[in-house]
């Protein structure tokens, strides 16, 4: 829904209306005081009948805007659908709508309605009575990505994925002689829809009770993969989950102190426990025909919160506090260990998951001398695991006995400090200096029992002249573990990998911002970002990881009604690692180096109170390479890359005081390459029955054409 033009809402603090209408009373109610002797005459007092109020506090009415319209796209795909909802070539609804109701008893009514002809249309409608009460209901919708380019021979039957009945099942992609017969394309994306209803009650000017409802509902298809073994496929599986929460509680506000408690219950629920497939290989084990994998698991969650903040007398400081307890339950069935025709293999009834969690911080904000700020936090994460741990015989792919695992734990303890103080020198500079301290202490049956974080800053921020200011920030921070116990780790794991969150870690960053208002008319904003991260412990997995960023920002504003910016960023990640199948083996090394640029200008002109223009251009390209060392011989993979150019403009024409009309145009080209999608079809690799997905791209033209009146006040 286009927003230029939009009519401004009048809304300013009830505590203004409130203070001027007490104060209107007590003059009205005031006895009239004794007689004094008469000022000398000065000059004669202005006429204020005819002065025109344009952001009175005290609006009472009705006042709105309504606009509708058409959007016309041509070239839409999954691709350029994605969070709008404009997924193909047609025509779309651009409606949308506005207003308030005030009386003069302090009832009110709002609502905001946009883009409801599209599916991520969103909304509000809100009303009550000014200091009494209050409802909110709210709708969001957001339209998942997708992909337009895939196929498939699977049908689906019930929520089970068939094959056709004449289907030759064989060894390898290449074998199977109806493949190319059975193929059908198949489109799959999602829709995520969320509802809330907010209610609070205005006891006293201290108090409110509160209450709010949320229901999210998520529906569409995903792509997922699967494997028998050594044999894998790609495939669309439905995806319908809910998920209801409720907040509820009392908050209380006095002049130097608040306290909120809440009540938060939240279920989620999964309307489908598993989902089945066929097997569409020759089956390395007799009767391997089906597989079959398990949906995310119903699971709820109650918690107990409370929240506030103090003004102590001392110093100029501030005390602010939470503390919570909650408890994550998860009591869905185990779907059986095989889908192998007469197996045998127990299987356990349910996990019967229960875990405790709490959350304490405090935190304190100082100002002891007129130049010196202090401020520190700490803050307590518990996540006690009492899950009692299951063995569970399992099968490879549904194909080869396995062994037995036993569920993990997850248990933890976090401890976390952080802080800073910021001094300002005489004349121009500010000093800073800060850190945080990380504790984890892991619960039985983990790979690691504890690990530490530890960081540290210092900034300056120079202002030499009033229009010239810039911070210059550096710190370095190191990451340790405990040794690693083997005996806990995954069968099959590579003990000389370690897990990203855990392997111990070298940091150093810096950064650099600035802004120069070079004149009245013109501001300059820059900013600058290094990081670098080696993991020197690690003989396998990730090694380092460096990060460069920057932009900077030009506006112009010589007049009110005449604005232009330009605007540049640039982004280079870059991350190597080693591998290995084991310590006998040469290992491998991989780098990759990505690349994202951004450049965008544009600007507004108010040509006359009638005629309006925007206009905007973006051009944001990125590169991937990826380069690998394997037995002695370096190889690159092709690049990757993405380009994205858009170009938007708008007209706005004031018909009539209430009517304006908007006219925009939005051309959009996004292209990208990736080597792991491209030409990669359902038979092109002899051991993946793949669904043919291909890069994103998309090159589309989309004019709108809407009318906006606007009516009452």
């Amino acid at each position: 829904m286009a927003t230029t033009g939009r009519g401004r809402k009048a809304s300013l603090p009830l505590a203004v209306a409130a203070a001027l209408l007490l104060a209107r009373t007590a003059a009205a109610a005031a006895p009239a005081a004794a007689p004094v002797a008469a000022a000398p005459a000065t000059s004669a007092s202005p006429d204020t009948s005819t002065w025109n109020c344009s952001q009175c506090p005290f609006f009472q009415g009705y006042a709105g805007n309504v606009e509708v319209g058409a959007l016309a796209a041509d070239g839409a795909n999954a691709s350029y659908g994605r969070y709008t909802g404009i997924d193909r070539s047609t025509v779309f609804a651009d409606a949308g709508s506005d207003g308030q109701w005030r009386s003069s008893d302090g009832s009110y009514a709002n609502y905001d309605l946009e883009r409801l002809g599209l599916a991520s249309r969103d909304g509000t409608v809100e009303g009550g009575r000014e200091g009494r009460y209050d409802l909110r209901l709210s709708y969001d919708g957001q339209p998942g990505g997708g992909y337009d380019t895939a196929v498939t021979p699977f049908q689906n039957n019930g929520g089970r994925l068939v094959l056709p009945a004449d289907w030759v099942a064989a060894g390898s992609t290449a074998g199977m002689s109806a493949l190319g017969a059975s193929l059908a394309p198949v489109n799959f994306g999602y829709d995520r829809r969320t509802v809330a209803l907010l209610g609070r009650y205005f006891a006293s000017p201290a108090w409110t009770l509160f209450g709010e409802f949320r229901r999210q509902e998520k529906n569409g298809t995903e792509a997922d993969s699967a494997s028998f073994l050594t044999e894998a496929l790609q495939f669309v599986q439905p995806i319908d989950y809910v998920t209801n929460s409720f907040d509820g509680g009392v908050a209380w506000a006095g002049s130097k102190a608040s306290l909120r408690l809440t009540y938060t219950d939240s279920w989620f629920e999964d309307h489908s426990d598993s989902f089945s497939f066929a097997n569409p290989y020759a089956p390395l084990v007799t009767g391997s025909t089906v597989g079959r994998l398990a949906m995310a698991p119903n699971n709820t969650l109650q918690q107990f919160a409370a929240t506030g903040n103090a003004q102590l007398p001392w110093f100029a400081t501030t005390l602010s506090y939470t503390a919570s307890i909650g408890r994550l339950l998860q009591n869905t069935a185990f779907l059986p260990v095989s889908t192998l025709p007469g197996a045998t293999v127990p299987a356990p009834g349910s996990l019967d998951g229960d875990v405790r969690l709490s959350h304490y911080a405090i935190g304190l904000a100082s100002r002891p001398l007129p130049r010196l700020n202090l401020r520190g936090n700490a803050t307590y994460d518990g996540r006690n695991d009492q899950t009692t741990p299951i063995a569970v015989d399992y099968v490879v792919t549904d194909t080869f006995p396995g062994g037995t695992a036993v569920t993990p734990r997850y248990g933890e303890d976090r401890l976390r400090l952080d802080g800073g103080a910021d001094y300002a020198l005489p004349r121009w500079v500010r000093l800073g200096v800060g850190g945080q301290f990380l504790d984890v202490r892991y619960s039985p049956g983990q790979a690691f029992t504890h690990s530490q974080d530890v960081e540290s800053w210092v900034r300056a921020t120079v202002t030499p002249i009033e229009p010239l200011s810039f911070t210059l920030k550096y710190g370095d921070g190191l990451r340790k573990a405990s040794a690693l116990d083997l005996a806990q780790l995954p069968a099959g794991e590579n003990p000389l990998a370690l897990d990203y969150n855990y392997a111990p870690r070298d940091r150093v960053f810096s950064s650099f911002t600035g802004s120069w208002n070079i004149t009245p008319t013109i501001t300059w904003a820059l900013q600058g970002y290094l990081a670098k991260d080696d993991y020197r412990s690690s003989p396998l997995g990730l090694q380092s990881t460096h990060e460069q960023r920057g932009s900077t920002t030009l506006t112009w504003t010589p007049r009110d009604s005449l604005s232009a910016y330009a605007d540049i960023g640039y982004q280079r990640l870059r991350n190597s690692q080693l591998g290995a199948s084991d310590a006998a083996t040469v290992p491998w090394m991989i780098a990759d180096t990505e690349r994202y640029w951004n450049m965008s200008i544009g600007g507004q002109w108010v040509l006359s109170r009638l005629w309006a223009l925007t206009a905007d251009y973006v051009h944001a390209p990125s590169y991937g390479d990826t380069g690998s060392v394997l037995g002695g011989l370096a190889q690159s993979f092709p690049q990757d890359w993405t380009r994205l150019d858009r170009a938007q403009l708008g007209v706005s024409y004031q018909w009539t005081p209430a009517l304006l009309l908007h006219l925009r145009y939005e051309h959009e080209s996004y292209n990208s390459s990736d080597w792991a999608l491209a030409g990669l079809g359902p038979a092109t690799v002899p051991n993946l029955l793949a669904l043919g997905i291909q890069p994103y791209r998309d090159d589309v033209n989309l004019v709108g054409l809407s009318a906006r009146y606007q009516f009452g006040k």
